[in-house]
């Protein structure tokens, strides 16, 4: 049997009535974890840092022996963020599953009687494909500032791979999907991390003053020299003082890298447009750097993200609208900038982006309503577009996701989610010395990335500079002039306008990129 490891910044993967085709994009230094596994009967692309090779293979012994039993209860047997591609070589079926709530979801898309997978855009030009906006997947975007159910992708004919469901396709193309099942435990709530945390003996921890954050240290042995923790920003911000603080107490390493100057901003913020297809905010720039600069390239990156599955994020439960304002993009920004094509959109909102969550996401009160979508909307929309540009970089694993921490707390009712009580928990459970933190975290009035007083210095001529050379890519959705004239108040007043900003500058330069890609062409 062909068993292989790789490490990878990317795939393309096609299905056709005939093949079954891969394609591995690989940098040196850089990428995360793929096995590539084939037998007499299947051929089979299994992507993910949170698992290691034992556990993969006892799986697969288990789905050998019964495919429709296991497919159908997988995420009772696997956890955390992944996604497998299962071609079942003699019925020439092609079987795809991710993670539960679809953080690794690839993109699809169907090319002359094709179907195409990616991981990410950051090849993209290679497929020869035009964008064309959709017109209620873009509007939507800039409004929320990810991609959530109901709503589509900004690009037509390019979908995401949902999570929580078995895809399988036939010859011809034809999809069906089966939504998968998984058994809540019924066991004592003697919650715990650590099981998630198995994958890789290298760790590197982020550190910063955030519950989930000290959740994760809570699970360290003190002392262990596989361990490495750090940072980036401000050093006098809370994060970066109570991060390094926690680190000395547990007697682990550390490492802190400084934000981005002008240069690095330009570069990073080139890669994560081009990595996300436009769809990750800019603002990530300084976390690329670090990722880049600090984690070693055989340390797994462990991060807080999904966190909140268990933690009320959404405060105010009374008002649906009311608690997800902070979360969307102020009105103000998107009809100042926004075409006249849009007014129809713009007059509705923001009320028609929490009457949609309203309908789409289950709830019989608005607490559970937000906590669902967050769980399936936020979490695959926004971190699953940050874990997808990290990753590019390093292996990062998400001990919330494992299977046994999800089927002990995501069924818990949701009194035990307020005041992040599941959290005081696991650290009570595992280092009551690090209570001090949760009860009384260090606050400052520094901001980690202190973006309001870098948008007055080059940074802000940079980020002024670049939305100049890539807006036009966007003039068909933005009056171009008028996004400059915010870029322009931004700096001297910046404001909640500044991320608006950010997720536009996104977006121009990965489509100013591949419309240059594609004219060429078109001209021949």
């Amino acid at each position: 049997m062909k068993f292989e490891k790789h490490t990878i910044t990317n795939f393309h993967i096609s299905f056709d009535k005939e093949k079954f085709q891969v394609e591995l994009f690989k940098k040196e230094k850089q990428g995360s974890t793929l096995y590539w596994i084939e037998d007499q009967n299947f051929e089979i692309i299994w992507y993910s840092s949170d698992h290691d090779e034992e556990k993969i293979r006892d799986f697969l012994e288990k789905l050998h022996y019964n495919f429709q039993e296991i497919s159908k209860k997988i995420y009772n047997h696997i956890g955390g963020i992944f996604e497998i591609f299962l071609h079942d070589k003699k019925k020439h079926k092609l079987f795809i599953v991710n993670d539960l709530y679809g953080v690794n979801g690839s993109f699809s898309l169907t090319k002359e009687n094709k179907q195409i997978f990616f991981l990410n855009f950051q090849n993209f030009n290679e497929l020869q494909v035009p964008l064309e906006f959709d017109r209620v997947g873009i509007q939507t975007h800039f409004a929320i500032g990810y991609q959530v159910s109901p709503f589509p992708l900004p690009y037509k004919n390019i979908t995401r791979i949902q999570g929580g469901k078995l895809h399988s396709f036939d010859a011809d193309l034809t999809l069906k999907t089966t939504n998968l099942q998984l058994d809540f435990s019924t066991n004592n709530d003697a919650f715990s991390l650590k099981n998630g945390m198995n994958a890789s003996e290298n760790l590197f921890f982020g550190a910063t003053a955030g519950k989930d954050s000290l959740a994760l240290f809570s699970q360290i042995e003190e002392g262990n020299k596989n361990i490495i923790a750090g940072n980036f920003g401000e050093v006098y911000s809370a994060d970066v003082m109570q991060g390094k603080e926690i680190a000395v107490k547990l007697d682990i390493s550390y490492d802190h890298t400084t934000l981005c100057d002008e240069n690095e901003f330009e570069y990073y913020a080139t890669q994560i447009a081009n990595i996300s297809g436009g769809l990750t905010t800019i603002s990530y720039v300084d976390m690329l750097k670090f990722v880049n600069e600090a984690i070693p390239e055989n340390y797994s990156y462990v991060m807080g993200e999904a966190g909140e599955c268990v933690r009320m994020f959404f405060q105010e439960d009374e008002d649906l609208a009311k608690a997800m304002h902070n979360y969307l993009t102020p009105k103000e920004f998107l009809s100042d900038s926004f075409l006249g094509d849009y007014e129809e959109f713009l007059n509705q909102y923001p009320q028609n982006i929490s009457s949609a969550v309203a309908e789409n996401y289950a709830g019989n009160s608005n607490a559970e309503v937000l906590i669902n979508f967050y769980r399936k909307g936020r979490l695959p929309g926004n971190f699953g577009n940050r874990h997808k540009m990290i990753s590019v970089f390093r292996n990062k694993i998400t001990p919330f996701l494992h299977e046994d921490f999800i089927k002990q707390t995501h069924n818990l009712p949701h009194e035990r989610y307020k005041n992040d009580k599941i959290h005081e928990q696991i650290i009570y459970n595992a280092n009551q010395g690090l209570l001090q933190y949760f009860k009384n975290p260090i606050k400052t009035e520094i901001s980690v990335q202190n973006w309001n007083h870098r948008m007055e210095d080059e940074i802000g001529d940079k980020l002024i500079k670049l939305l100049e050379k890539h807006i036009h890519a966007l003039k068909t959705v933005f009056d171009t002039e008028k996004v400059v004239q915010l870029a322009k108040k931004q700096q001297k007043s910046p404001n909640r306008g500044l991320y608006f900003l950010f997720r536009i500058l996104s977006m121009a330069i990965f489509v100013d990129k591949i419309n240059n890609a594609v004219a060429p062409c078109e001209k021949r």
